[in-house]
Order: C-alpha cells, then structure tokens, then sequence
C-alpha cells in the first residue's frame, strides 16, 4: 500500500485545512523540531513557556500530523517513534471540556476527509492504526479516537482499547496519575495494569499550566526516569510536557516563540499580548478577622458594578474564598437578579457543566467574543476554579489580590483575544497588607501578614511589589507584554508565586508496591500524595440529597437503603463540603465556609469539640454495597474525612449552606447523574420527585394517580401497573422543555429496551410508594464507543451475545487472539523475539477451557459430551445466581481460574514455548495474568475433585491432571514475575501484558459481530 510522505512544510496546510487559518509561527516552529527531533535531539521539549491565550492547545495537532508523518517507517519495516497517544492534562475541577471539544473537531474533519492533505494525514493514522490486516473493515478505523476522562461523567475506557490507535485524551490530574501509577481510580484492580501500561509507553502527556501541578510533574519526571530502570528496557517514548508561562526553573529545554507575531499590533498573537489591561488597585479597609468576608465581597460587588458600562458588559469577579464568592453573588442578585452567576468547586458536576453551557450559549467563549452582543450585562462571581482552562473572554475583571502566578491566569480570561475595547480591572487588597494606614486613630502600622492558606507569604509579597510599581492613577497594566517587561528573575518572581507542595520522593520501593495489583500489598503508597502533593488542612465529605428517602424509623430506613442500592450516588451530583462545615450544619451552627478552592489546599478547622454532639438529622454514609442500618446516623464521630453522605431533601437548610446550587437546579438529580456517570437510563417515580416535573405533561397526573397506593395495585395487578409505565414512559418521550430533555431521553431508550411484556419483570416497587425502573443497556451516545472492558471472572469472560447467538470454539479463537497480539506487538515496534513470546502467549492463553467441566460450565451445568471445546457460549449463565447453580452442577471448582491450568497445559508442550528461558518466562507470565490474576501471586483456587485435561494443539498434546498448585509460594510465579519487573521494567511488562489482554478483547469483540462458527 502506498504511503503519502508528510514533511514539516505540509503541516501549514493541515493547520488551514482544519481550522481554516495559518498556525501561528511558534506551531510551525514546534512542528519543525518535532518532525525533526530524531536528527536534532528530543522531538518534544521539556517545556513549552508560552503565555495564557497563546493557542497552546494546538500542540495536539501538532502532535497527531507528526505521528502521521510517520506512517512510511511502517512499510519500510521500521518503529513507530511518535507517540500514539496524546494525554492532555489540566489541574482543576471544571476543565477539560475545551481541549477535549477541540480534539473531537480535529477527528471529525480527518475522518470525514474526502482529498488533500486532510485525506492523506487521515489515511496515514489509519495505516498506523493497523485494524485492516486482522479483519476489521476499513471503514470501521477511525484515523483519530478522541475521548475525556473527568469526574462527574460516565468514564469509558475505550481509549485504551486498541494499543495501536491514535488516541488524545483529555483528561485530569487524578485520572490519568493514578491510571500511570496502577491504581485507576474508579476501575476494577484487574485492569490497572492495562492503563498504567498504555499511560506509560507511546504516550505524550501535555500538562497544561503545570504551576497549578507541580507535585504531579514531579511523579511524571520520576516515572521517566524509572522507565530506564530495566535490563532490556522497551524504548518506547514517554514525553512528559509542561506547558505554562512560567514553567519550573529548573527545567533547561524549553521551546519559547522567537518570531516577531507577538509585537506586531495586526497579528492576532499580537493583538492578544498587546492589548492593554489596566488594574486599578484598591485597598479594602476593614477586611480582617470576622470582618473580611462581608468587606471584601461590599467591596467586589462595589467594584463590579463600577466597571459596567454600555461596553463592558461581561464582567468576571475572582475571589479567593468560597464564602467570599457567596456573599459577593449575594449582594449582585439585589441588581442583576440571575445574571450575576455564581460559579465554585462547591458545585454539583451536573450543575457546573449547566453554568458553563449558559455562559457559551451567552458567547462568552473567546471564539465568539469578536461577535457578541449583550444587551443586558452579566457577571460571573468565581473562585480559583475559572482560573485555568476555562476558554472564556471578559469585558472587566475584579478580583482579590493574590499570588502573582495566579493572578496572570486571572487576567489571562480579561479581553482574551485583544479585541478593540477598553478593559478594565480592579485588584483588591487588604489595607494592611500594602503599608497603608487602617482607619484606626493612632494610624499605626500594622504588622504584615504572610500565612495565607493558598498562597502564603506570596499574597503580601505581591500586594506589595504591585504597589511600589503602581503609575500616578494608582494603576499597573496586566498586558502579557507590558507586564513581562517588569517581571522579576529566579527566586525574586518565585517569592511572588504560590507556594506548590512537592511529591514525595518516589524511590522504587514505591513503584514495587503500586506495581503489585494482584494481590494488592497492604499497606500500600497513597498515590494522591505524589499527584498533588501533601495536603494540608481539613478533608472534605462528598454530599448529596435524595427526594425519595425517608429516615424517620427503621421500616423506613430500610426502604432508603434498598433505593440507594437500585440508584447509587453518582460522582455528578456529589459536592464536596468540609467536614468542619458538614458537622456544625449538623448540629445546626453556623460555619462559614472561609475555605479556598484550591483541591490540594483547605483551611483547617477542629471539629473535634462537636463530635460528642448528636446530630438533629440523620444522614447516610454511602459504602456501596457495604452500607447497612449503622451506616443511618446522627453521630458526629461517625463521619470521616472523604465519606459520601446522602441527606434526605426533607432535611431543612442544607441546600443553600451545603453547597452552591443554582436556583432552578432541582435538589435531587439522581436519575440524571445516573445516566451520565454509568451511561444507562433509570427512572425512579416517587410523589416528591413527580412533583417537580413540568407542568402540561399528561404523563405527570397518570404519575401521581398510580403512586396513590402503589403497594396494593402492584399487588392485585401488576401487569395493569406496568402497562401505565409504559404508556407514561411513551408520553414522556415526547419533546419536553430542554431542562428536561434528559428525562425525556431517558424515558424513550427505557421505553425501546423494556416492552411491554417484560415491563413487570423489571420494575421495582419500594415500600409500597415508589417504582424505580432501571435500564440494563449502556447509551451509546455517552459511552463514545463500543466498551468491552471489565475485571472478568471465568463466566463473565466466556459469554457471547453476538446476534447469531452461535458459540465460538477454542480452536478459531486461540489462533485468532494470536493474530492480533502478534499485530499489537509488531506495530508497538518491539524487538522479533519479543513479538513471537507474546504471540505465543496468545494461541495458549485459554487453554484450560479445555477442562470437560468448564465446557459443562459454558452450557449452563450441562455435562459435555465431548467434541471441539468451546471458548465463548451463548448459553453461559448471566446472572450472579444461574452461574452459581451452573456451576455447581458442572462441578467446576469455586473461585476457578482457568488461566492457571492454561499455564500448566502450556508447560506440558514444551515445544510451543520460546526456547530462550527469560521468553519462556514471559510467555507463560503472560497466559498467567491475562485476567490481572498473578502480579505477583495466584489466586488460591481448592480444587478437591480435579479431573484428566486433554489438548490437541499444532500437533502437540497437552495433559495435566491434578490440581495446579501455582498458588503455593514456591510455584515460581511469583519469582517469575519479579524476574520479568527487573528485565522490561515496571511499566514495560505492563505493556506487554496489555497486548496480549487487548488482542484477546479485540478478538473477542470481532467474534461478537463476525463469528461463523457451527
């Protein structure tokens, strides 16, 4: 096949081709070096020290024209050195929709390229992405797979599901820090190995403003470090890179643009670093102690205010306190009513992205900001949340003093685009922290303060060097431009910036610990600690409230439980609250809530002097599966640092002190937090939550008459019951106001996967007053693609629901999984020896199906009666109860793994191992921990009645008929696995393990929709 040539010279027309302008000269630039790094040094600098509004986030186009690039490598028989995967990767709680709406853009124009350079870069990636050779279609590759991984939303992990795909993710500190350090919050242990291996090798993380991630910068340049810690070391490229006006200092390769764009007053570049951006300081008299919270937000509203006018109408208010942040919005509500927004860490997922969505309807967003017209104005009261990330342009700017690093991020959202209008901010201080008198008599100096939680002595320091630099109007000009040219050097700017905590010192104690994922070591490494650093202060609990629940008595707690266990809480409509100011709400105090919103960095307040009280409401510690009647409490001491708590809605007060909820939000979004965060619909119908439907829908009255004695007419009737949900569910699927168009959807996908027929099956009635109906299909619009992944047992790994329903036999599949491994091996550009153990590792990995009992298992618990054994049926039970039964019947051993017995099988033909031992060790590593079993020990498996197995395979019988014994500690297995950890590395036996088990789910998911089998 013919592979077009790109060279750095083609990437202009790309960049037009796609966004339909030049890139910037720096793009061109850094396409150069990267196309050009192999000849030159490292393709990727270390640091990219660029200011806000730059156009930072075309280094991922950069990224994905120089992988393409290098598709003819592939038919000259050479590595792929680029990486394949671009994470992109922001610190904060609102951020990641921007980079990830921009990469899907990208996507869309390559895969829906007809001619041109766009054609030839898509046909390249699709090269590289290999899926024709092993029967894919071609036009089932995607040139480019984009995903977001953040919480508050369903996280698929489809990213990672063919190793050799062009992939960008955009995502967060904690999911992708704790995917690279094997323990991916959120996901079974049995996959952690995958991610960690796809995280670490062909992967380019762009940490964007890594000043706000310094601890996680710090692990990301340990791991790189570590990854050459091996005796053959798998070379595959591991590109850490910050992004950042101030990057660290410490950091000697750093790509800065050297052309002339930035000074040249009709460039838009130049536009953006030229505009001017005058800050009038303002001391706050009276902002101290008890005081500070109303002064200062007197002050920020004042101010706000004050910059309106028939031209700025977008006003943006910083502050540094979430309490601050509620009184200021408070305070703008008397005049601006719901266009002054408040916009917090203290907010729902679901909300926030609510809040986000409204300003970009409002063309807030810097795309639209030429164009925009407001005729009313509109201010956004926020914290450090808005700080980075957020692609928004303001007309004005207030904010509180605060470093100076954060402080150009703040004014990185003021005129962002260098529009032709006159900015204005103001910069609020203390008095006491400029030198300046306080109103007091004696006008004494006071001492100045230098313990800010947030930013320490950096707050002082930067009021201070502001004031000494302010003109004669009291103003200093926060231009990029401007502002660079008086900016001190080395450690006089680092006294100006926030104190960033630093990652513990990662030695390979640790990384032996994490890299143990089955069994897990206790006690193992808190891999938070080397994300964000140390924290500091008081913890936060997650809260949420629920219309349906009822705690008054024990029946009725019993009824809450079950419907939390049918409608768990979602990580979407959880807040975090400090548990200082949770347990004072409790006992009905007042706490205000004078913490930062910074995620590493919290204001400490003892709550041990209440934890004695008993509380006036009763709350739910959720504990998943765990949670039981003791988990109902009124005790203080009870509630620990990171608890989920569920508080019924009935309970006064808590919404407007808990949390920062809009005021058309509804209290209880459980069925909308559901869908999004597991990507299925439910639908739970109590009187409270019928209530708050809107008005006019037939659906509502039909609602409220059948929950009036829902008990009894379930009783006599059921099948009348479920006929009204589904007339009601078919009503709700018409076009209902857009606030509601989740309930909408969510009727209509319960209404195509339930007929009427099974309708009574399905639905659940709790304590005689509600129904809840909960959808088993995933919604293919919020997965992204098709998601195979699951920490699999023998029965779940070993059922197929193709539409044919035919089973899949161990003699197609077993060559089948050794294709593809073989394919992912050959394009991770690994060493031939290597490739031929991991294919090996696949024509032997489920060898011990082979056991007559297990095939007995796959139909059901009927006894095998011989012939070609199976690897998937159709009939393997579903359910946790029917593979019990199935079980027991075929006499399959508890808890049986048949990996260890294809380990044994496998050891029986010598002759299709790898003659080299250390291949030989890998090979049989690999068919041992393909389900995640075996890092480092077997799971202990009593097998008191083993049975004679036989295999035929390439001419070579295998037997084995004992039990396996690999759980013993002197089986080797885990001498084995160490031996591998010490030869490729922590990171590369990862990898090499992640082939083997995606090749067996590719070929598993090619079985599912192409399988002839008889």
């Amino acid at each position: 096949m013919s592979v077009p040539d790109l060279q750095a010279t083609d990437f202009a027309e790309f960049f037009i081709s796609v966004w339909s302008r030049p890139p910037f000269a720096w793009q061109q630039a850094l396409a150069e070096r990267v196309l050009g790094g192999d000849a030159v040094g490292p393709p990727w600098p270390e640091a990219i020290a660029l200011p806000t509004a730059s156009g930072k986030t075309a280094c991922m186009d950069v990224a994905v024209f120089a992988l393409a690039a290098q598709a003819p490598r592939l038919a000259a028989g050479q590595t792929i050195t680029a990486p394949r995967r671009v994470f992109f990767v922001v610190d904060r709680r609102v951020i990641v929709d921007e980079a990830y709406e921009r990469a899907k853009k990208l996507a869309e124009k390559l895969e829906g390229a007809k001619e041109g350079i766009l054609k030839r870069v898509a046909d390249n990636l699709r090269q590289i992405a290999h899926g024709e050779t092993i029967g894919f279609d071609k036009k089932e590759l995607l040139p480019l797979a984009v995903h977001a991984l953040r919480g508050g939303m369903y996280r698929s992990e489809a990213w990672a599901r063919n190793p050799l795909q062009p992939t960008i993710v955009a995502s967060t500190v904690d999911q992708i820090g704790s995917r690279l350090l094997f323990r991916a919050y959120g996901r079974g242990s049995g996959t952690w190995p995958i991610y960690a291996g796809l995280v670490a090798n062909d992967s380019l993380i762009l940490l964007d403003e890594a000043h706000c991630a310094q601890p996680f910068l710090q692990t990301l340049r340990a791991v790189r470090r570590f990854q050459t810690w091996a005796q053959e070391p798998l070379r595959r490229c591991f590109h850490p890179v910050v992004m950042s006006a101030t990057p660290p200092v410490d950091i000697e390769d750093r790509f800065e643009d050297t052309s002339e764009e930035p000074l040249d007053p009709d460039h838009p570049l130049g536009r953006r670093q030229r505009a001017s951006k005058p800050a009038r300081l303002r001391p706050v008299k009276n902002a101290t102690r008890n005081r500070a919270t109303n002064a200062m937000a007197k002050d920020l509203a004042e101010a706000a205010q004050d910059l309106v006018d028939e031209e700025r109408r977008a006003i943006v208010v910083f502050v540094n306190r979430v309490a601050t942040a509620r009184e200021t919005r408070r305070l703008l509500t008397a005049d601006y009513g719901d266009r002054a927004v408040l916009l917090t860490g203290r907010m729902r997922p679901v909300d926030k992205d609510a809040v986000v969505q409204r300003l970009k309807d409002m063309k807030l967003q810097s795309d639209c900001s030429e164009s925009r017209v407001l005729t009313e104005p509109i201010i956004v009261v926020a914290t450090q949340t808005l700080e980075v990330g957020a692609d928004l342009d303001f007309d004005g700017l207030v904010t509180e003093c605060a470093s100076l690093d954060a402080l150009r991020q703040r004014f990185g959202r003021l005129n962002r685009m260098g529009r032709a209008i006159e900015a204005q901010a103001v910069i609020l201080g203390p008095a006491d922290q400029n030198g300046t008198a306080t109103d007091g008599p004696e006008k004494k100096k006071p001492k100045q303060k230098d313990d800010d939680p947030v930013y320490g002595s950096a707050l002082a320091a930067t009021w201070k060097w502001l004031n000494e630099r302010k003109d004669e109007n009291g103003e200093i000009d926060f231009g990029i431009a401007n502002l660079d040219r008086h900016l001190p050097k080395g450690e006089s700017l680092n006294k100006l910036n926030a104190p960033s905590p630093d990652a513990p010192v990662m030695l390979p104690a640790h990384v032996d610990c994490w890299a143990q994922t089955a069994p897990q070591p206790s006690p193992s490494p808190d891999v938070a600690l080397f994300l964000h650093g140390p924290r500091e202060g008081a913890a936060d609990v997650q809260v949420c409230w629920r219309a349906d629940l009822d705690l008054t008595n024990e029946e009725t707690r019993k009824h809450a439980l079950e419907s939390l266990s049918l409608c768990p809480p979602s990580s979407s409509e959880t807040l975090p609250v400090p548990i200082y100011v949770f347990k004072r709400w409790l006992v009905e105090k007042d706490a205000e809530d004078s913490s930062a919103d910074v995620e590493s960095i919290q204001t400490a307040t003892d709550t041990d002097e209440i934890d004695s009280f008993i509380a006036a409401h009763s709350v739910i510690r959720w504990r998943g599966a765990e949670t039981n009647l003791k988990d109902v409490t009124t005790k203080l001491g009870d509630i620990r640092p990171g608890d989920v708590i569920v508080i019924p809605t009935a309970h006064p007060g808590s919404r407007n002190r808990l949390g920062d909820l809009p005021p058309d939000s509804d209290v209880d979004v459980g069925d909308r937090a559901y869908r999004l965060t597991r990507a299925k619909p439910i639908l739970r119908l109590h009187p409270e939550l019928v209530k708050a439907w809107p008005e006019g829908v037939a659906a509502k009255a039909a609602a409220c008459e059948l929950l009036k004695d829902l008990g009894r007419k379930y009783e006599d009737d059921p099948d009348a019951v479920a006929d009204v949900v589904h007339d009601f569910l078919s009503e709700l699927s018409e076009r209902l106001p857009e606030r509601w168009s989740w309930l909408s959807r969510s009727a209509s996908e319960l209404r195509e996967e339930f007929p009427r027929s099974r309708l009574r099956h399905e639905v659940r009635i709790i304590g005689g007053k509600s129904l809840i109906l909960v959808g088993r299909r995933r919604i293919r619009e919020l997965t992204q693609e098709a998601d195979h992944f699951s920490d699999e047992d023998d029965a779940a790994a070993s059922g197929i629901s193709h539409k044919n329903g035919r089973p899949v036999r161990l003699c197609t599949h077993l060559p089948g999984v050794e294709a593809f491994a073989r394919l992912h091996a050959r394009g991770c550009g690994l060493p031939e020896d290597l490739i031929e153990a991991v294919a090996s590792a696949g024509v032997l990995h489920d060898l011990g199906k082979a056991d007559p009992r297990f095939q007995a298992l796959l139909r059901g618990g009927v006894p095998w009666s011989g012939g070609e054994p199976l690897a998937k049926s159709a009939r393997m039970p579903r359910t946790s109860a029917a593979r019990d039964h199935a079980r027991a019947a075929s006499r399959y051993p508890k808890g049986g793994r048949h990996e260890l017995l294809s380990v044994r099988l496998a050891e029986s033909a010598p002759t299709l191992l790898p003659k080299r031992d250390e291949l030989r060790d890998l090979t049989l590593h690999l068919v041992a921990s393909h389900h995640g079993h075996c890092r480092p020990f077997a799971p202990v498996v009593v097998d008191e009645k083993p049975v004679s197995v036989e295999y035929t395979l390439r001419g070579q019988r295998m037997h084995w008929s004992r039990p396996t014994g690999l759980e013993r500690l002197d089986s080797g297995v885990a001498d084995r696995y160490w031996r591998l950890v010490r030869r490729y590395g922590w990171w590369g036996l990862a990898l090499l393990e992640a082939l083997l088990r995606l090749a067996d789910w590719r070929r598993s998911e090619w079985e599912e929709t192409h399988n002839d089998d008889e």
